[in-house]
């Protein structure tokens, strides 16, 4: 067990990267390519709205800013696939991640202002039999879509959509713990030992 996975099974936060696939690693130094996943913290309820940008012109029209999207999303999670903007409708990207604990198939839906992608899952049931009910995950948007980040969080600035698909293995890697556990491990990521 490297001293990051050991420091945090103790709850003292430390660097956490994500593999291209999806998984969740604790040292950056591992075979092949991983991505640190960005400060973020999971909550839930609804789901931001986009209202008030229809007349304006759309972030993906900015061809700079669409490449650097593209090219993180190439670069950290090479298998997933990019879909344009059309019908004004944004870029999204369509991928599987596979948490080491199952494999899940998400998509990555920018948003005309620029906001906190939306993360949806493929499978709309996800959570656990419950008596005769069904229980779902905490940081789930009332939508069903992920909660991966605080909009807070998100900077258009500094993030791509290559954060928010790490964000996204994250919340998985935690939801597939809360599935055996019946208890949310982690509320984010704060890195603060490196």
């Amino acid at each position: 067990m490297s001293m990051p996975a050991l420091l945090s099974h103790f709850g003292i936060n430390t660097a956490r990267y994500v593999t291209a696939d999806g998984e969740i690693v604790f040292d950056g130094s591992t075979s092949g390519s991983v991505t640190q996943i960005a400060d973020h913290s999971f909550h839930g309820g609804e789901d931001e709205s986009d209202d008030g940008f229809e007349g304006s012109s759309a972030w993906w029209d900015d061809e700079v800013e669409l490449n650097r999207n593209i090219e993180a999303m190439e670069k950290a999670f090479p298998r997933f696939v990019y879909v344009p903007a059309d019908d004004g409708h944004g870029p999204c990207w369509l991928g599987e991640i596979n948490t080491g604990r199952g494999r899940f198939r998400i998509g990555i839906f920018t948003r005309r202002d620029q906001g906190l992608p939306r993360v949806i899952p493929a499978t709309r049931q996800l959570g656990i039999p419950a008596g005769r009910g069904w229980s779902q995950p905490p940081h789930l948007y009332l939508s069903g879509n992920l909660c991966v980040a605080d909009k807070a969080d998100w900077d258009p600035a500094e993030h791509t959509a290559a954060t928010v698909t790490a964000w996204a293995a994250h919340w998985l890697a935690a939801y597939t713990e809360w599935r055996v556990t019946r208890k949310w491990p982690v509320e984010g990521v704060r890195s603060i030992v490196a």
